[in-house]
């Protein structure tokens, strides 16, 4: 008698997979259809997954690893490449057959799966904006591909300030660091030669008590990199939104709440609004993350994550995860910092947010 089974690839294709009547032989048939030695994980009473551990290098399974997120309320193991999903085994070895329910939940994540890797040549990216109660619009962003290159720049700047100084500095250097970005593939290196740039401008200025400033957090993405590139100086913020396992903050502010909180004491109420660095001046913070896992890349200005964290956490990370695409995503994270402020009479900073989602390809 045959047990009912699922061969799943990463990209959602699936094919039912009968198994032979005995142990050795079901085992024999799963190591041979993946290639190699196979991994049995057990995920509750009705299902397990077999896999190729040998597979690191190969895509991840997202079927796989959504089904799992799905049943289980938590990340899985790194599924990768195509995997075998069968009912759970029972004491005398035999694998039992896939439930109709599970086998239901499998093709469910499979058909969302085909529709997510369609090829796709470019980026998803979409910015919100919002004044809120100030007087000026000092936030910034900006968009730059390298045609020579084919890497792409994004980039959010949070003037420091209300004035006309701020704002035509943040419009300025923001296009300004998306390029020096694109064109090195470096977003480090991009925030230090556009501070250099700076100086060097402010220097041909009159004397003023007190220069224009911001802070800065950039990204770096190219088609052909597995790895997306961050750098910041400030309290500009990005996460990732996981394609299972919900939203995660890639940067560390540099401010005075963040030092405090460091030294084991607790931040006053207006702490994260002294900067201990920024564009021009002060450490520049780096990171980097496999493009694969993210399902969106969030850069934002604090007028966005600060209402939604501080008072009503969670909200942040629900309006990414119920957003449609990365234009819904970014009109929704502005709508509901705003949103906050408004329902606790409070005021409402400047607050941007770009927002984006990678190609994803059939593996």
């Amino acid at each position: 008698m045959n047990t009912e089974a699922l061969y799943v690839q990463p990209g959602g294709h699936i094919e039912d997979f009968p198994l032979a009547g005995d142990p050795e032989r079901q085992q024999k048939a799963i190591a041979a259809e993946l290639d190699g030695p196979a991994l049995a994980w057990r995920l509750g009473r009705h299902l397990t997954i077999h896999a190729n551990p040998d597979a690191h290098q190969r895509p991840r399974n997202k079927v796989a690893l959504s089904t799992w997120h799905d049943l289980a309320g938590s990340p899985g193991p790194d599924l990768r490449g195509p995997v075998v999903i069968t009912g759970p085994e029972r004491r005398d070895g035999l694998l039992q057959p896939l439930p109709a329910a599970s086998a239901e939940l499998v093709a469910h994540w499979a058909r969302l799966q085909r529709a997510a890797t369609v090829v796709a040549t470019r980026p998803d990216v979409s910015a919100a904006q919002a004044i809120g109660t100030r007087n000026l619009q000092c936030d910034a962003h900006a968009v730059h591909l390298d045609p020579a290159s084919g890497r792409w720049a994004y980039v959010v700047l949070d003037g420091i300030g209300d004035e006309n100084d701020v704002k035509a500095h943040v419009r300025r250097w923001a296009p300004a660091l998306a390029r020096e970005a694109a064109l090195s593939g470096n977003p480090t290196d991009a925030i230090a030669q556009v501070r250099v740039q700076i100086h060097a401008r402010l220097r041909t200025r009159r004397w003023r008590h007190m220069d224009p400033g911001a802070v800065a957090v950039v990204a770096v993405y190219h088609r052909g990199d597995p790895l997306l590139r961050l750098a910041w100086s400030g309290d500009a913020r990005a996460y990732r939104l996981s394609h299972v396992a919900g939203l995660h903050q890639l940067t560390k502010d540099h401010n005075w709440a963040q030092e405090l909180l460091d030294a084991g004491r607790t931040p006053h109420e207006w702490d994260h609004n002294s900067v201990t660095a920024c564009l021009e001046d002060g450490v520049i913070g780096d990171t980097q993350v496999p493009v694969d896992l993210v399902a969106q890349l969030i850069l934002c200005s604090d007028g966005v994550y600060h209402p939604l964290e501080t008072h009503e956490p969670g909200l942040l990370e629900a309006a990414a995860e119920l957003a449609l695409d990365a234009k819904d995503s970014a009109a929704s994270l502005v709508a509901e910092a705003l949103a906050v402020g408004v329902r606790r009479g409070d005021k409402r900073d400047n607050a941007t947010a770009l927002v984006v989602t990678f190609p994803r390809l059939v593996a």
